[in-house]
Order: C-alpha cells, then structure tokens, then sequence
C-alpha cells in the first residue's frame, strides 16, 4: 500500500470519469432524438487488499446502465403516422436486409421506442432510424399506409390497439391492430443503434400487447435527456477528473521526493 496504490486509485477514478464523460457527451447529443433514453454511469468501490485491521480506501470501479423505465414528453408532432407510447412496451421492428424494391425482413426482431414513423415509397411505416414498423411478432410484412394522392390525413388508435386511418377523400381506412412488446426486466435489453434493444437472456421474452399502455398518434416520444440536468452531471464529472489529476501529481511529486532521498 501507499503511495504507488494512491496513484493506482487516482488511475481508476480518472478512467471512471472519463467513462462518464463519454456518456455524458452522447446524452447531450441526443436530447433532441426521438425515443432516447439517457446511458448513465454506475459507480463501484474496489477494496485495497489487507492483510487484516483497518480497511483503506481502494479505487473505483464503473459501468453504464440504460434508463429505459424512464418515461420522455410525449410531444405532438402534427404527422398523422408518427406514434407515441405512454407507459411500458416497445414498438416491435425489423430492418429492411434487401432493397426498396425487392425487400426482405427476415432478420433479428428489434425493439424501440422511437416513434417518428413515415411511410416510405411503397408505404411501409419505417422510423428515423430506418427500422419498420410491425403489427405484430408473427407479422411478416411491415404496417403499410395509402400513399400518393389518398395518403393518411389522421389516424387513430384503439385502446385495443386498433389501427384506423382516415384518407385524404375522408373514407376510412382499417390498418389491423397494433401490438406492443412488454418486458418485465427491460433494462437488460441489448442496445443497437437507432433507440433500438434486442432481448436476451437476461431481459427474457416478451409479452405481446398493451397491458395499460397507451398509444398517442400524430406525436413522439421526445429523449428522455435534458439539457440542465446533463449540464450538470458534467461539471461534477469534470470536478472529479480533475481532483483525480492532481492527486496522479501529487503522488508523483511525492515519489520523486522519496526517489531523491536515496541518490
């Protein structure tokens, strides 16, 4: 112990904070994308080994965690095909592995809360992130809207879940029925890009429909990041490096010193 485990502590507490920075920087960037949920940083203790006595202080240990059970505004947007979700679940989606015109959805299911959905040239629902949008889990092709001159002028959701478009002649138009993905432990989803998770062992399978949750058409579901909050996060962040940095010199001074006396 002493003073080369007092640099090994100042080390790791630089690294954590650096780590949280990094997630710092990415929350910030993404206060404005639809569906985000913030990566915070958890810290952990890591023991001096002792032979016995008192215990010293040793370094810290850091890691990141999702905060995907915290709910963003819901924001209106005024697009009749952009959706939000109140509450728990996930929209269940697929990426398109083919072409426009030839496309295929045959890959791994996805789960998002992003909801900016548009229809593309054939009229497939597809978000900002380009992943379509699924009825269903059993579904094999994405919702699909009019488009050209009797495209949606509104739609309207069930509390079942049913979707109902209204044309641009005013006729109505039967979308099926929308079903979302519920996890009981949805903070061990896998992130991918986008604001899209996929499940694993630790998340478990899904449950399928809404289950109190509510679905808000014509809006989106705005980052769950704020500005002012993550503002702060960073000049405690940035206090912290730098307390790190000085006891890394204070250390090396006295080591210097300690050198010195014996040359």
């Amino acid at each position: 112990m002493g003073l080369f485990a007092a640099l090994s502590n100042s080390i790791s507490g630089a690294s954590a904070q650096s780590l949280a920075l990094n997630n710092i920087s990415g929350n910030i960037a993404n206060t404005q994308t639809a569906g985000f949920k913030t990566t915070e940083t958890h810290f952990a203790d890591l023991l001096a080994q002792t032979e016995g006595g008192t215990q010293p202080a040793g370094g810290v240990g850091s890691s990141t965690r999702n905060t995907l059970n915290i709910q963003g505004t819901v924001q209106s947007t005024g697009v009749s095909t952009n959706l939000a979700i109140s509450g728990n679940g996930y929209f269940i989606v697929r990426e398109n592995n083919g072409t426009t015109d030839s496309p295929d959805f045959t890959g791994e299911t996805g789960y998002t809360r992003r909801g900016d959905f548009a229809p593309d040239a054939s009229g497939y629902l597809t978000n900002g992130a380009g992943y379509y949008l699924f009825a269903g889990p059993s579904a094999t092709t994405p919702v699909q809207v009019p488009t050209g001159a009797n495209t949606l002028s509104s739609l309207a959701v069930s509390p079942a879940g049913t979707l109902t478009g209204t044309a641009a002649d005013g006729s109505p138009v039967a979308l099926g029925s929308l079903t979302l993905a519920q996890f009981g432990l949805q903070d061990n989803l896998t992130s991918l890009d986008g604001g899209t998770y996929v499940a694993n062992g630790r998340s478990g399978t899904p449950s399928y429909g809404l289950n109190g949750a509510t679905l808000t058409p014509g809006s989106v579901e705005q980052s769950n990041a704020g500005i002012s909050d993550q503002f702060s996060k960073m000049i405690e962040t940035q206090q912290a490096y730098t307390a790190n940095t000085k006891v890394m010199s204070t250390t090396d001074q006295m080591l210097q010193d300690a050198i010195a006396m014996y040359t």
